[in-house]
């Protein structure tokens, strides 16, 4: 076995990434034009119109590809979860909720529309148990003034710190 030492400085550098990795990972899949995004240009409240519905019912061919993309979202989501060890992920998007939507960059409006839209209480289900249901969670928690330090305390990082990571390692 090969043991491989790090000095210090390379060491707060390596924990310093592995702390962004979950808002990196976000990040990436925004500006991949991964998930469920809605145009800056129309209201954000608007409904999401189908061509793909004929005579009241969705075509199947549309329905299946949706439920695939909503599945690889999924799995790309709990990938991200797993790099996702001090919660540096959650906590950005529970900051960026906190924020005005018309103060938003491209690229904070993509990170929180990720996990789809919001669901308000008695408005639609709850979020479920899963990679895209957690990140949906954090973001709710923080639209509703929640306290993203004290829900993330692993994360070494504020909202801004984690978008300087972010916007470092996009191109």
């Amino acid at each position: 076995m090969t043991t491989v030492t790090v000095g210090l400085v390379g060491g707060a550098g390596v924990a310093a990434a592995a702390a962004v990795a979950g808002a990196v990972g976000l990040g990436l899949l925004a500006l991949a034009g991964i998930g469920r995004r809605s145009s800056r240009r129309s209201s954000r409240r608007s409904y999401r119109h189908k061509n793909s519905h004929r005579y009241g019912r969705e075509a199947p061919a549309a329905e299946k590809q949706e439920q695939e993309q909503a599945a690889a979202l999924e799995n790309l989501l709990e990938d991200v979860r797993l790099q996702d060890e001090t919660g540096c992920g959650r906590r950005l998007l529970c900051e960026l909720a906190k924020e005005d939507d018309q103060e938003l960059s491209q690229e904070e409006f993509d990170i929180l529309s990720l996990v789809g839209p919001d669901v308000k209480p008695g408005e639609g289900l709850l979020p479920p148990f899963s990679a895209t249901g957690e990140y949906a969670r954090a973001r709710a928690f923080g639209r509703n003034g929640g306290d993203c330090d004290a829900a993330f305390p692993l994360c070494p990082f504020n909202g801004s710190q984690l978008m300087d990571n972010v916007m470092a390692y996009l191109p």
